[in-house]
């Protein structure tokens, strides 16, 4: 019994650094920061294995280099730590005013009804839906609007001739925050293959954010959403709304 009690607590541990580090590998996968950080356990195996060999002298080598690499890691990738502690930090206890049922069919349905009209007259669209995270550093870059959401709204935002179409919208709860908003384009080579602005913009958003982003193909008429950081492409309306409901209700999407 006492040896059982001296082994629960190193069972926790291995437990709780293989959840975490299985999230970790996780949330870089498809990413360069991934391979760095291949590289660097590399670099701690063969440093075990010289210390156990007692091979000083590259142990004392490899000492240096795996604490120069962890430097060099912070410094290369502090877009990808800055939106890993932006995850961490969000928790939906924190959500104080949130959207009944009702409400989050009522703006579902008219994002829908706009996106569906837009893409049926192949009208180009871009939507940042904001959730656990808050985008107002990204609407500070654009035209503050502060309306209720509407179809009719949306629509004359994006509709060719008006001087807010270019950029994206940027929506807060059943709100229009600002249109004409600038997003960051991802640079990711998971992504190498999509070359529209828009979607690397939607991409790009929600690689830094947990936002939800829609977007319309002015070429094609397609609909697509991005979500963390990967685009699902050619929604149909109704499935549309569906990832709609199960956003705004802070679900996973």
């Amino acid at each position: 019994m006492e040896i059982l009690l001296h082994l629960w607590k190193p069972v926790v541990e291995i437990l709780i650094l293989w959840y975490v580090f299985y999230q970790i590998i996780l949330y870089l996968e498809g990413t360069r920061a991934l391979y760095v950080l291949r590289g660097i356990v590399i670099i701690l195996v063969a440093f075990m294995l010289f210390k156990i060999s007692g091979l000083y002298t590259l142990k004392w080598l490899f000492d240096r280099i795996f604490a120069l690499s962890i430097v060099v890691f912070v410094i290369l990738f502090q877009a990808e730590l800055r939106q890993g502690l932006a995850r961490l930090g969000q928790n939906p206890l924190f959500d104080i005013f949130p959207l009944g049922k009702k409400e989050i069919r009522d703006i579902a349905r008219d994002i829908t009804i706009a996106v569906s009209f837009m893409a049926e007259r192949r009208i180009g669209a871009l939507i940042a839906i904001e959730r656990q995270i808050g985008l107002k550093g990204f609407s500070d870059t654009g035209i503050k609007i502060d309306g209720l959401i509407s179809p009719e709204i949306i629509e004359t935002i994006f509709y060719s001739g008006s001087p807010l179409h270019d950029g994206g919208v940027i929506i807060r709860g059943n709100r229009i925050v600002a249109a004409s908003c600038l997003f960051p384009l991802t640079d990711s080579e998971r992504h190498s293959e999509v070359r529209g602005t828009r979607h690397r913009a939607a991409i790009g958003i929600t690689e830094e954010t947990d936002a939800i982003c829609i977007v319309v193909s002015e070429e094609t008429g397609r609909i697509s959403t991005a979500v963390n950081g990967r685009l699902k492409m050619e929604l149909k309306p109704d499935e549309l709304y569906d990832v709609l409901v199960d956003a705004l209700s802070n679900k996973k999407v």
